[in-house]
């Protein structure tokens, strides 16, 4: 009985943590900043193709800061389209974010387009990168 109890306690608590990840990413009240590029000079209104309106960001450095501030950061900074993957190779999955430290991304820092997919190669918080 005790191994039931348990079994339903860790699953009510995975079940409200993915709750708690989802509500904050859909959280309607909850904006973005405004990263939209602006040039008030003349050519800015011509329609010059899908790269020229395409809505960038900074996207900062998150090397050595744990994951779920990183996924944190790059959301407030407007990206959204966020994955992660074990740097070792062994394949773990990143089940709880804070657990994990980031050793690089793709793309690097820098302005890029906010639909760029951002990926962290993560490795646990008290490994090395």
């Amino acid at each position: 009985m005790r191994t039931r109890t348990t079994i339903t306690t860790l699953a009510a608590a995975a079940l409200l943590a993915l709750t708690g990840c989802a509500a904050e990413d859909t959280d309607p009240g909850t904006k973005s900043p405004d990263t939209s590029q602006t040039d008030d000079s003349p050519a800015a209104d011509t329609d010059t193709g899908a790269d020229a309106d395409a809505e960038t960001a900074t996207l900062p450095d998150m090397s050595g800061k744990g994951l779920q501030a990183a996924q944190d950061e790059a959301q407030g900074a407007g990206f959204f389209l966020l994955t992660s993957e074990d740097a070792t190779g062994a394949g773990r999955m990143q089940a709880f974010d804070r657990n994990w430290k980031v050793c690089s991304q793709t793309p690097e820092a820098g302005k890029h387009p906010v639909e760029t997919k951002v990926e962290f190669s993560t490795v646990k918080i008290d490994e090395e990168c």
